[in-house]
């Protein structure tokens, strides 16, 4: 697929001063100048986060009060329900405040939805349950903001509803004891990009000082929260936050956190996932873990997830652990055959020249998979994408969307055709009844050809900034390395080449030979370069003297304990194309 490249504009200025205050390359420094950099004490907590500049709980809306009748809860031993979500985010939360709770002694337990049958958030069925068996406290994370009916039915239950959540709030406040929801602050206040988990990180700091007289949480639960940032971290990153600011804070000390962690089930995942001996960055929670740990709720019960983080078993620990991987496999198998189906659809149904976002619908795709299937469309074609699973007259759907697009605004723009639609700027839930699905379908259409253009339908490659090969070494990489953890909002770096010469024979690589491997060369240096998914490109590297720009991450290869400097090409440009 073609896709533009952007070039940072450069900040001369800028980056000699930030080089040169802080001693770093101006290569460096102009990345994070690109990163939002706009000063040096910024460009010093970017690449040196600290945990004494997060911000204190009590600055979020309702956390005090929150934490104040939780701590009431535990001392005259009323039952507190956690109340969490199906994914990463909602299940880490759950597994955290558990844990915070238990320590303090308090009567607690948790219920996470059936994503099946109860859907996303708070429901009333799930209330009236929880209350006949006893609840006096409902304690949400990562859900809740606008459920305003719901709200209504636990006061008039009798239960205090505290609801914590970083999704958007609607026009409408649910009616419950506490809301803690920093996007309800104004943005010069607190951070207000946190997780759920992360708020969750939050309250229970709120609860730990409230529970002591001094207003200073105890050695042992200052030792909580540090080991509770592994979970941190976990949710935050697979919830695709931006990690930027108290949330890049909270990643770099949760990864460490992670990898030496004591937590049982954590250990567990981490064997079965391969990852025990490796230090861990951002890609292999995102893309090792996250899954491992999203698979059960995507097929089936999510609730054995915080089972495992929080369970103080090592058997049973392990025996969870091996049950998610076999999950994860099982749910590998639906999703190719939905991404080939899906596939198929768009080649034989759609006119990609015409059509501005993608809706498919199909009575045989598994609806706790079509999300990660509509991120996959969206990474292949490059347009919002909506994928509905229908099932009993109804349509689970899940919509994805490209930077430049609020999916959400448009999905509410088509409401009237839905029956329940919520989520974020990138990603969002719909529910719809299937005869309205090819008018939903021209609305959304029509929705996004008013505001997008052809050019924001090609896939945009933001550069950082041309280099030579000359520029590029080891020793370049390691001081890049500083920017990590990478993820939204921090993307790795990619840097662009022009008027290289390909040397020596390229060749494919991988299991389908799906992967290309060649040398470039420009002047006297010749670096290695590896093109993902480009195998069929290979004739025309084969060309003699065949020159090309190449857009790339610069990364060390370690195979069989040797250090290669590569290049992985994101996108090649050849040159009297």
């Amino acid at each position: 697929m073609i896709k533009r490249w952007v070039f940072f504009p450069p900040n001369r200025p800028l980056q000699t001063e930030i080089a040169s205050k802080l001693k770093i390359s101006p290569l460096l420094a102009q990345v994070l100048v690109n990163r939002g950099v706009a000063d040096i004490a910024s460009a010093r907590s970017f690449l040196q986060p600290q945990i004494s500049s997060l911000g204190d709980p009590s600055l979020l809306p309702d956390v005090e009060k929150a934490s104040i009748r939780v701590n009431q809860a535990i001392r005259e031993g009323e039952r507190i329900v956690i109340y969490g979500d199906y994914d990463v985010d909602g299940l880490s939360a759950t597994a955290l405040m558990y844990r915070c709770l238990k320590l303090l002694g308090a009567q607690v337990r948790y219920y996470i939805p059936e994503r099946l049958e109860e859907g996303y958030g708070l429901n009333a069925d799930a209330i009236q349950r929880l209350r006949k068996d006893g609840a006096d406290v409902i304690l949400t994370v990562d859900c809740g903001i606008n459920a305003c009916r719901e709200a209504d039915i636990a006061r008039m239950c009798g239960i205090d509803l505290i609801i914590t959540d970083h999704h958007r709030p609607g026009q409408e406040m649910p009616n419950a004891f506490a809301v803690v929801n920093p996007k309800l602050q104004s943005p010069n206040h607190i951070f207000r990009d946190l997780s759920g988990v992360g708020i969750a990180f939050k309250l229970a700091w709120a609860i730990g000082q409230n529970f002591s007289s001094q207003k200073k949480v105890s050695p042992d639960f200052k030792d909580f929260l540090l080991s509770a940032m592994g979970l941190v971290a976990l949710g935050t990153i697979a919830d695709v936050v931006p990690l930027v600011g108290e949330n890049r804070v909270v990643t770099k000390y949760g990864l460490h956190a992670l990898q030496h962690t004591e937590i049982p089930g954590l250990r567990a995942l981490l064997d079965v996932a391969d990852l025990s001996r490796i230090n861990l960055d951002a890609f292999h929670v995102g893309y090792r873990l996250g899954p491992r740990l999203n698979a059960p709720g995507r097929i089936g019960s999510a609730g054995i997830v915080v089972e495992l983080l929080t369970t103080t078993c090592k058997n049973r620990a392990t025996e969870i652990a091996n049950f998610l991987e076999q999950e994860n496999k099982r749910r590998q198998e639906i999703q190719v055959d939905i991404l080939v189906s899906a596939r198929k659809k768009i080649m034989h149904e759609l006119n990609l020249d015409e059509t501005t976002a993608i809706v498919l619908a199909d009575h045989a795709w598994h609806p706790g998979i079509i999300g990660i299937i509509a991120s996959k469309m969206v990474e292949e074609f490059n347009r919002p994408t909506v994928m509905i699973a229908v099932a009993d007259d109804i349509g689970h759907g899940s919509a994805r969307s490209i930077p430049s697009f609020h999916i959400l605004e448009a999905l509410e723009s088509c409401r009237n055709t839905l029956l329940s639609v919520g989520g974020h700027a990138q990603a969002a839930g719909l529910k719809i009844h299937p005869d309205n699905i090819d008018e939903f379908r021209n609305m959304l259409n029509m929705a996004t050809s008013q505001r997008l253009c052809k050019t924001d339908l090609v896939r945009i490659l933001n550069i950082d900034a041309e280099i030579t090969l000359s520029m590029v070494s080891k020793a370049v990489v390691a001081e890049l390395g500083r920017l990590s953890p990478h993820g939204e909002g921090n993307p790795i770096p990619l840097f662009a080449v022009t008027n290289v010469k390909i040397v020596g024979q390229p060749r494919r690589i991988g299991s389908k030979g799906q992967h290309l491997s060649f040398y470039v060369k420009q002047g006297e240096v010749a670096v290695r370069a590896v093109a993902f998914g480009m195998g069929e490109q290979i004739d025309r590297l084969k060309q003699n003297g065949r020159t090309c720009s190449l857009a790339f991450a610069v990364k060390i290869n370690t195979w069989m304990d040797g250090e290669q400097l590569e290049l992985e090409v994101k996108d090649i440009k050849f040159d009297n194309d």
